[in-house]
């Protein structure tokens, strides 16, 4: 082997001792830290309070507007077989009878089968034909009398 294989010197010591006045020092301050972290959380949270608080609005002065409202009752049917038995009724008298509707312009409610057999004798009215909007062309025979 050749000199320069070799080290020139020795390698440094290492200090293989713990410094415990650097790791409690550590310690301290981020347990100060935690502890000033968590005082100003308190405070922002007591002004954030006080804020809401002032910004409510003062409860009415009535009493009786103060009190909780009970909640409302559902409306359940006693009987539910029975009312529909009364509505199917009430149902099939309206579409087999006859009846005014008013009196004054004349209008009757008839039976449904009666209608349609009114219907297939006589057929629909026809509507009346829509007037003439604005800025449409005018039909053909209008335009070749002029």
């Amino acid at each position: 082997m050749t000199d320069h294989d070799r080290p020139q010197h020795e390698p440094a010591e290492f200090d293989s001792e713990i410094h415990v006045k650097g790791i409690f020092g550590a310690i301290a301050g981020l347990a100060l830290l935690v502890a000033l972290s968590f005082a100003a959380m308190i405070a922002f949270s007591k002004v954030l309070k006080s804020q809401s608080i002032a910004r409510d609005p003062a409860p009415l002065p009535v009493a009786e507007a103060n009190q909780p409202r009970p909640r409302p009752r559902a409306a359940l049917q006693a009987d539910p077989t029975a009312d529909m038995v009364k509505f199917a009724k009430e149902e099939e008298a309206a579409l087999t009878s006859y009846a005014w509707v008013d009196r004054a312009a004349g209008v009757v409610q008839i039976p449904v089968d009666r209608a349609l057999e009114i219907v297939a004798e006589r057929g629909l009215p026809v509507p009346p034909p829509l007037p003439d909007t604005p800025g449409q062309a005018q039909s053909a025979p209008a335009a070749a009398s002029k």
